[in-house]
């Protein structure tokens, strides 16, 4: 789908408020249970997660929420959806930092990395003492001023220290690591029983007796706390956290102390390709639709300046990072300067498949956009050394985690939507993976995990068909392969049906069962193709017609890279058609579409109740340029008879050709 038809009056102006930090009002509610499900989630939850500075947090929550409005923009063309994704993305870019000094733009998080303390919880007693919490060292204290305690936040055990208005009363331990002149957090659960003593956390380096980092506080119920502490750019210093109170000349004070722990903020490849693939897939679609208002123009252009200059490079350049490119194997390696994961690595210390894959995807949109040798490179080679990894049984592929994973093992159905996407995305592209791949990844769903109900269905928590269903909600990715097998649309959507509550998955997971919804219809633009014919558009039958007479053409697209092209041949008429599904019976509904033709023969689309033989709607087109048509039809009273959308040539005997490009049928009246 190519370049749009200028049919948004005020789009400029809402796309130039969203710029300047406003809110664009909500969605107005639809027919659609789906659609009017995600507008009262975004509302509940859109806000939650693009004001953090945890990559983490924007990684696996943000990202699902930018990728949802994208895909609810190109079902309805509504822009509120891409005003709400410039206004987080615009403040997701505005809160990247440089905290490592290396001189790129960039997000980090502490969630992954190793902790330096050990015991953090006061699990464990030390040896001969039970008072005592294993790994942290008394000072000036004993058993009454110093101990264990049940009184927690979670587990058994937390750590109370009284005062006696006599001296310090303290525990410590000293950090097993650190790397240099980098952020760590420090992190407690603490509260007080009220007495002015108070309590209080701090990291120090006792080599020189610089504070590092400190929290006092007073509160009385339990409080999780989080402290940003810079080690010191010399290595070999000794780090200690200690525990106590804010004034020990007040006695009878108590401190309480739980769940401390201390671990380095840093960058992870796989949370920049995550968050940073939905801005990229906004930048191309911008490209790909000149007549988007200017303003949206103008982020894409800053986003892609972002994302080339800040993100791309500090994977190879960064002399904090260090180069994770590995160009002899064609994948991304952990950062040799730094343990972001474990201070124990994998002999070959290469990425799982899903960390590096997340990153590919976004260098390969990017490289549709600005064309870079160099990003193509990189993205061909991790996908083919994913493809490597691949093992084929009963015509489905199976996987695991990492290529250093134990033999035998497999990927989990959640971490796979990550592999599954890069990989549909270089198919899409024409890169490593073929029709035949995809039915593969296709075929592993559908016969190996799925358990074959329509109604309650089911899939295994690993992709080579094992482990129990705990994970078949998280099918985002996997809702994209409905183009290859039709049953995929109602395994995911039966998961979401009446599911309670609401997530930033959900958000895109709803979306998708909306693209994939046969009550409009689906491959509306023609963009996608069958896995066993490049020409033939997914979910689109050929009747009486063949590759040269109904195809996607890349030539005639009204926006995006394919419409559809019916060409007659003078004589049998050349069709397509697609079974609707899902509909209301005895409804108003509306089938639109843009076309135009060439010669006499023209096009026509048209809506056939197959069972009683009756044409519900019926719009022919003419006109040689880019026409919007729309007719209204009332669905049949029956719920149960079969009704098609065809598309055709308005008369099959003349010479010429019809081009249509978004297809698509709603309730009359609906937002889409």
């Amino acid at each position: 789908m190519r370049a749009t038809l200028a049919r948004i009056t005020a789009a400029g102006t809402l796309a130039s408020v969203a710029l300047l930090g406003a809110t664009a009002g909500p969605a107005r509610a639809s027919g659609n249970d789906w659609y009017d499900r995600y507008v009262a989630m975004d509302a509940a939850v859109g806000d939650s997660s693009y004001t953090s500075r945890d990559s983490a947090t924007l990684a696996w929550g943000e990202s699902y929420i930018l990728s949802s409005y994208l895909d609810v923009y190109q079902l309805t063309r509504d822009t509120h959806w891409l005003d709400r994704l410039v206004t987080h993305a615009d403040r997701i870019i505005a809160n990247a930092d440089d905290q490592d000094g290396d001189g790129y733009l960039g997000w980090s998080t502490s969630r992954y990395s190793p902790q330096e303390l050990l015991n953090t919880g006061f699990e464990t007693a030390t040896s001969g003492d039970s008072t005592m919490a294993a790994n942290w060292v008394r000072w000036q204290t004993n058993s009454t001023t110093a101990r264990r305690t049940t009184d927690r936040v979670g587990g058994s055990y937390a750590m109370q220290i009284n005062s006696d208005g006599a001296l310090w009363r303290k525990v410590y331990q000293q950090l097993g690591a650190y790397e240099p002149n980098t952020v760590y957090d420090l992190k407690f659960s603490a509260k007080t029983n009220g007495s002015a003593a108070g309590g209080r956390a701090y990291l120090i380096d006792d080599t020189t007796g610089t504070i590092l980092c400190s929290k006092a506080f007073t509160n009385t119920a339990w409080t999780a706390f989080s402290l940003e502490c810079r080690t010191p750019a010399a290595t070999g210093h000794a780090l200690q956290v200690w525990l106590g109170h804010n004034d020990y000349r007040v006695s009878g004070g108590s401190a309480y102390f739980d769940n401390v722990s201390v671990s380095g903020r840093f960058p992870y490849m796989v949370h920049d390709g995550m968050v940073g693939t939905p801005i990229a897939q906004f930048v191309r679609l911008a490209q790909r639709t000149p007549s988007l208002p200017a303003a949206y123009h103008e982020r894409a252009a800053a986003y892609r300046a972002f994302l080339e200059n800040e993100i791309v490079p500090r994977w190879e350049s960064s002399a904090y990072i260090g180069n994770t490119w590995v160009s002899g194997t064609g994948t991304y390696q952990q950062s040799p300067r730094f343990d972001a994961f474990s201070h124990t690595r994998p002999a070959n210390n290469y990425l799982p498949y899903n960390q590096s894959l997340a990153y590919a995807r976004m260098l390969l949109v990017l490289q549709q956009v600005n064309g870079n040798a160099t990003y193509l490179d990189r993205a061909r080679r991790t996908g083919q050394y994913f493809k490597n990894g691949l093992t084929l049984a009963d015509d489905a592929y199976t996987w695991r985690y990492a290529s250093y994973s134990a033999a035998g093992s497999a990927e989990d159905t959640s971490h796979a939507n990550i592999d599954i996407g890069a990989a549909r995305e270089l198919y899409e592209s024409g890169n490593i993976f073929t029709a035949t791949d995809m039915q593969r990844f296709t075929n592993a769903l559908t016969t190996k995990m799925w358990n074959g109900s329509l109604t309650a269905p089911v899939v295994t928590k690993f992709v080579n068909g094992t482990g129990d269903a705990s994970m078949s909600i998280y099918l985002v990715e996997w809702a994209e392969y409905a183009q290859w097998a039709k049953n995929i649309f109602p395994i995911v959507a039966e998961q979401y049906r009446d599911l309670a509550g609401n997530s930033a998955y959900t958000m895109l997971a709803l979306a998708r069962i909306m693209k994939w919804d046969r009550s409009k219809l689906v491959n509306q633009g023609f963009e996608l193709a069958t896995s066993f014919d490049a020409t033939q558009p997914a979910q689109w039958n050929r009747v009486g017609s063949t590759a040269t007479t109904m195809f996607r053409d890349p030539a005639n697209a009204f926006e995006g890279g394919y419409g559809l092209t019916i060409r007659s041949t003078g004589g049998a008429a050349q069709q397509a058609n697609q079974t609707w599904e899902n509909w209301r019976p005895g409804t108003s509904y509306t089938v639109s579409f843009v076309g135009r033709a060439e010669g006499a023969a023209g096009g026509r689309v048209w809506v056939l109740n197959e069972t009683t033989g009756a044409v519900l709607a019926s719009a022919p087109f003419t006109s040689a340029d880019w026409t919007p048509v729309s007719v209204e039809f009332t669905s049949p009273g029956v719920a149960t008879q079969t009704v098609r959308v065809y598309v055709g040539n308005a008369d099959p005997s003349a010479a010429g050709a019809a081009h249509l490009d978004n297809l698509g049928i709603r309730a009359t009246g609906d937002a889409w």
